[in-house]
């Protein structure tokens, strides 16, 4: 069983690779959220998974809030469960955090997967260029099979990119991030650009984004800045203030 939550694709491909190589199923955290199921049983000799982004040298809220309400039933010592982590650099103390976390179960493996970045908000981060976005794709290509292996052969592995300054950028710099920075009073939209599609009320995993008569999109206040908005608009008409209007756009292609 492999649970999911993905905003601009990433993990989403990682865990649909898993899925492939180990036959497991993928529940999705935002819909299963959304429907309030927190209920599983796990088959004989499943495996666990938990695949996310790094959000902020962390655990996403919205995996840490189902993490703190799911049960799991058939659970035994055997029972192998993994984190995979995808990151742009480097995912700080998540695995940890994630070991931690986990009140029924041992952390068995950790792995983090380098993919194209996607946090832009601040100054000095943008996306990839093209060719280091076309160079990390291809290695994570041979990588996600590595882990998929390591997956299959219950190997208990920590094969984790904490980063430099790890326990600075998790236990004191992400609480300042989420005091100062995750909120959606910046997100706005172009409404000149906007094809009233409403992609981006579609593609936000909190619900946060409704619409008016237009499609032009209006933020609430259930945000995570997991930017999936930002980065799914075809029409390249959502902006963070004024910071990311010269910056590039990514997702999984």
């Amino acid at each position: 069983m492999i649970f999911c939550f993905s905003a601009t694709g990433n993990s989403l491909w990682a865990a649909r690779c898993l899925a492939q190589a180990t036959g497991e199923r993928i529940v999705d955290i935002p819909t299963a959220t959304d429907r309030a199921e927190f209920s599983y049983s796990l088959r004989y000799g499943e495996r666990i998974g938990w695949v996310f982004p790094i959000h902020s040298w962390g655990i996403p809220p919205l995996v840490e809030n189902f993490i703190d309400k799911v049960s799991i039933e058939g659970i035994t010592g055997a029972t192998y469960c993994y984190m995979l982590a995808t990151c742009g650099d480097d995912c700080g103390l998540a695995a940890r955090m994630l070991a931690t976390r986990l009140r029924t179960i041992t952390l068995s493996a950790a792995f983090s997967l380098q993919m194209p970045n996607t946090y832009i908000l601040l100054p000095g981060f943008n996306v990839d260029s093209p060719q280091l976005e076309a160079s990390k794709l291809a290695a994570a290509q041979k990588r996600i099979a590595e882990i998929a292996e390591a997956i299959i052969d219950h190997r208990h592995s920590w094969q984790v990119v904490e980063g430099s300054c790890a326990w600075l950028k998790s236990r004191v710099l992400r609480p300042l991030f989420y005091r100062f920075l995750v909120r959606a009073t910046k997100f706005n939209v172009d409404a000149d650009r906007c094809h009233g599609c409403r992609l981006c009320q579609k593609v936000c995993p909190l619900h946060n984004i409704s619409t008016d008569d237009d499609g032009h999109p209006k933020w609430h206040q259930n945000c995570i800045t997991c930017l999936a908005c930002l980065h799914r608009c075809p029409a390249h008409a959502i902006n963070y203030g004024s910071a990311t209007k010269s910056k590039g756009r990514y997702h999984h292609p």
